[in-house]
């Protein structure tokens, strides 16, 4: 199952609706001269499906790739994965990990398997700190011109568990803007604000224990301090890329199989 045939066509957010939009998503994302002319979905829902069409000012093809909206926030897709030694390693898509949630929907109340931890190992320093309005997508005939964010990756190990006792480890998996394809789906900044305010099932909580699992901590998203708020929100574009290609649906209805050991504030391995 394509997460696209869980999305509805998306819509960019409104200038003022950035500036406040704390999370936001990955996807497929919007051409930037359009981005602004609708605002971010208040019901939270998935946004997607559709391929940026050609804008003179914006996506133009370039060698890291094609500059898209997505939430307002202009970023680069389409491009070359970086050839740093840094951000070598796995994609979604070469591992189990690949639409896991869509082969393994929520089939009866109760129904927790499988589950999948994340430990973030490693992150663009640049995804950590205030929120930079340069590259907030400009308003039609502005005379400022529209600059996407450098080119940013996230490297993480996930942990799926398929019983109390059966688990595999996939390590080194990367993920980074330029690997996001236009015609991707979107999550909306009210989809990934959902998400952040997701509490695990008490029947299997760890409580406040952030671990590999099978236990799910209370909170599925750590938000320990600003940094982690800061990973977060800057990289929106990332863990929606990230939720929509496991096939998860958390940020849409609840689902809480999956959580996050660390964000920003890296876990010792």
């Amino acid at each position: 199952m394509n997460p696209a045939s869980f999305v509805r066509p998306a819509s960019a957010a409104a200038l003022a609706a950035i500036a406040l939009a704390g999370c936001a998503a990955p996807g497929s994302g919007t051409p930037v001269h359009d981005a602004i002319q609708k605002s971010v979905d208040t019901l939270g829902g998935m946004l997607g499906g559709g391929t940026p069409s050609a804008s003179a000012a914006a996506t133009a093809a370039a060698a890291d790739g094609k500059m898209v909206a997505i939430n307002g926030i202009n970023i680069m897709v389409d491009g070359t994965h970086p050839a740093d030694a840094r951000w070598q390693g796995k994609t979604i898509a070469s591992t189990p990990l690949n639409h896991l949630f869509d082969v393994h929907p929520i089939r009866r109340p109760g129904d927790y398997w499988p589950r999948v931890a994340i430990r973030i190992d490693d992150y663009s320093e640049t995804l950590v700190g205030p929120p930079n309005f340069r590259f907030t997508t400009q308003l039609p005939n502005s005379t400022t011109r529209n600059v996407a964010r450098p080119t940013e990756c996230l490297k993480f190990t996930a942990m799926v568990w398929t019983s109390e006792k059966q688990s595999q480890r996939i390590d080194n998996v990367v993920l980074c803007n330029t690997d996001i394809k236009s015609t991707d789906s979107v999550l909306s900044t009210g989809a990934l604000r959902n998400y952040r305010n997701t509490m695990g099932p008490v029947s299997i909580s760890s409580e406040q224990v952030r671990s590999f699992g099978p236990r799910v901590p209370t909170q599925l998203l750590p938000q320990d301090d600003m940094t982690d708020v800061q990973l977060y929100s800057n990289g929106q574009f990332l863990f929606s890329s990230l939720f929509t290609q496991l096939g998860f649906r958390g940020p849409l209805d609840g689902d809480q199989r999956l959580w996050f050991v660390n964000l920003a504030t890296l876990a010792k391995k």
